[in-house]
C-alpha cells in the first residue's frame, strides 16, 4: 500500500514538476512583455480579482499599458489593445491563426464553422455564405423583420404596460424569428423547441467563454461541458430537422415554387456534407441571434436611462416615417440619430467582448517593435478598446453624438472602434445586426417607452457573448 501511494505521489511531482519547468519556459520567452507577478500553475489566478477578467484587464492596463501578458493559468495570453497592433492581428491571418481555443473550445459548439475554421476551409464557407449578407439580399427581407416585430410589440409589449420586465426573452425571441426565417426559412414562432434553442444558446456562450478567458480544461467527464456536449447534439437534430424540410421541398416542389436565396440553399447547392451542415448552421444560428439579441437588450436599457436620448430618437422615427410602419431601406439610411444610438450602445456594450490569436511563427508588431514569439496567443479585448480614456472623451458616458461623422468604418478602426472585429474575419452578420436593430427599434419607439427600474444595474459578464446573468430590467409603458 505504501509503495502504491509512493509511486503515485512519485507521478503528480514529477507532472508538477514538468508544469513548472514549462511555465519558466514560457516566462523566458515573453519576459520582454509587462506582466504582474504570475505564479506556476495558477498564473494570475491568485490574485482575487482575476476571475473578474474584464475588469482585472482594465487593472493591468492601467499599471503596464496597452500591450501586457496576462496568465489565466501556467500558460500566458498577451493582452493587445494599441490599435494599430489588434490591425495587424487581425488582418495578418497567415500569422495569427484561431489556434487551440478555437479548434478545442469553440470546435465543442460550432465545430468547423466560419468561427472556428482556418486557411482554405474558411475561405470557401464564407465564399459561400457571404452573398446571402450584403445589404441587397438582407434588405429583401425587411418586411418580414417589420412583420415579427409588430407581432412580439403586440404579445408582449402590450401586456406589459405599466410593469416591470426583463426584456431578454422579447428580443432573444424576436431575433430567433428572424434570423430562422433568413436562413431557413422556418418559423420559430409555432417551434417549441425555439424557448430551449435561445437557452441553450445563451448557456453555451456563458460556459465556453469562461473556458476560454481562465484558461478552463474542457475535458468530457466536467459535468456542465458534458451537458453541454448533449446540448450540441440535440440542436444538431434540430438543424437535421430544418435540412430535412427544405430537401422535402425541393423534391415535391411545383413548377412555380421559388425556393428562397438564403444560406441553407447556399449549403445544399454547395453539396456540403451532413456534418458540415450541421456544423455552420448552428454557428450562424448562435452567432446570429445571440448577439443581435443582447444589443437590442442593451440599447433597451440604456435609453430607459437616458429619457433625453430615447426621446431624440422617438423624434427622429416621428420625422421619418409619420405614422408609417412599412420601412423601407431609405428610411433606415435617414435615421442618422439612430444609427449612432446604436453606435455608442456597441462601444459600451461590445456584444463580442474579445477574440484571440495564435501566432505560428515569431513575429514583431510593428507598431512598436515588440516580439511576440511563435505559439503565443493574443487576447484583443475589443470592449476594453471600445472604452479607452485615451481614444475616447468620458468613456464610460453614454454620448451618441460622439459619432457624428464617424462611421463603423475604417476611420472608426482607426481610433480602435471595431465592434464587429476587422480584415477577412469581421463577423458575416454586422449589416444584418444594424439592419434588424434599426427596425426594432424603430417600431419600439413608435409604440412605448422604456422607463428606468431604479436600483436595476446589469451584471455583466464576459461568454463569447457579453450577458448579463441578472437579465434586462425596464419599465414599459405604452404611448
Amino acid at each position: 500500500m505504501i509503495s502504491v501511494l509512493g509511486a503515485i505521489f512519485s507521478v503528480i511531482g514529477a507532472g508538477l514538476a514538468v508544469m513548472i519547468v514549462q511555465f519558466l519556459m514560457e516566462m523566458l520567452k515573453i519576459s520582454h512583455i509587462p506582466a504582474t507577478l504570475a505564479l506556476p500553475l495558477v498564473g494570475h489566478l491568485y490574485h482575487p480579482g482575476a476571475p473578474m477578467v474584464m475588469k482585472f484587464l482594465s487593472v493591468m492596463r492601467r499599471r503596464h499599458g496597452k500591450i501586457f501578458a496576462f496568465w489565466p493559468g501556467n500558460s500566458p495570453m498577451i493582452v493587445v489593445m494599441e490599435p494599430k497592433c489588434v490591425r495587424q492581428i487581425l488582418t495578418d491571418t497567415k500569422t495569427f491563426i484561431k489556434g487551440a481555443d478555437y479548434s478545442n473550445k469553440f470546435a465543442l459548439v460550432f465545430g468547423e464553422g466560419l468561427v472556428t475554421s482556418n486557411g482554405d476551409k474558411h475561405r470557401g464557407d464564407r465564399g459561400c455564405l457571404s452573398k446571402f449578407f450584403v445589404r441587397g439580399a438582407i434588405e429583401k427581407y425587411m418586411d418580414f423583420m417589420v412583420q415579427e416585430t409588430q407581432l412580439m410589440i403586440q404579445e408582449t409589449m402590450v401586456p406589459a404596460n405599466g410593469k416591470e420586465i426583463d426584456l431578454q426573452e422579447f428580443f432573444h425571441m424576436l431575433a430567433l424569428r428572424v434570423f430562422g426565417y433568413f436562413a431557413a426559412g422556418h418559423d420559430y414562432s409555432k417551434d417549441p423547441e425555439a424557448k430551449w434553442i435561445n437557452h441553450c444558446v445563451s448557456n453555451g456562450s456563458n460556459i465556453i467563454g469562461e473556458h476560454i478567458v481562465l484558461g478552463l480544461p474542457v475535458w468530457g467527464f466536467i459535468p456542465r461541458i458534458k451537458s453541454l456536449k448533449a446540448d450540441v447534439a440535440k440542436m444538431h437534430q434540430h438543424v437535421e430537422k430544418l435540412i430535412q424540410a427544405r430537401e422535402k421541398q425541393r423534391s415535391e416542389a411545383k413548377p412555380d415554387w421559388v425556393e428562397p436565396e438564403d444560406p441553407l440553399k447556399g449549403m445544399l447547392d454547395a453539396k456540403m456534407s451532413r456534418k458540415e451542415m450541421y456544423e455552420q448552421f448552428t454557428t450562424l444560428l448562435s452567432a446570429g441571434h445571440d448577439t443581435t439579441a443582447f444589443f437590442g437588450c442593451y440599447m433597451a436599457y440604456l435609453l430607459a436611462s437616458h429619457p433625453e436620448v430615447q426621446q431624440k430618437v422617438k423624434d427622429e422615427v416621428k420625422e421619418v416615417l409619420g405614422d408609417r410602419t412599412d420601412i423601407k431601406p431609405e428610411d433606415a439610411k435617414k435615421m442618422t440619430y439612430t444609427a449612432n444610438v446604436m453606435k455608442e450602445v456597441l462601444r459600451l456594450y461590445t456584444v463580442i467582448p474579445f477574440v484571440n490569436r495564435t501566432t505560428v511563427k515569431d513575429v514583431n508588431l510593428r507598431e512598436n517593435n515588440m516580439k511576440i514569439p511563435s505559439g503565443t496567443t493574443c487576447l484583443v479585448p475589443l470592449c476594453l478598446m471600445n472604452r479607452d480614456p485615451d481614444v475616447w472623451e468620458d468613456p464610460n458616458e453614454f454620448r451618441p453624438e460622439r459619432f457624428e461623422g464617424l462611421g463603423i468604418s475604417d476611420n472608426s478602426a482607426k481610433h480602435g472602434y471595431l465592434p464587429f472585429g476587422y480584415g477577412s474575419r469581421t463577423c458575416i452578420g454586422n449589416t444584418l445586426a444594424l439592419i434588424e436593430g434599426n427596425i426594432m427599434f424603430a417600431l419600439l419607439m413608435q409604440k412605448l417607452t422604456f422607463k428606468k427600474v431604479e436600483d436595476f444595474k446589469p451584471k455583466i459578464t464576459a461568454g463569447i457573448s457579453l450577458v448579463s446573468s441578472n437579465g434586462i430590467r425596464v419599465r414599459v409603458e405604452l404611448d
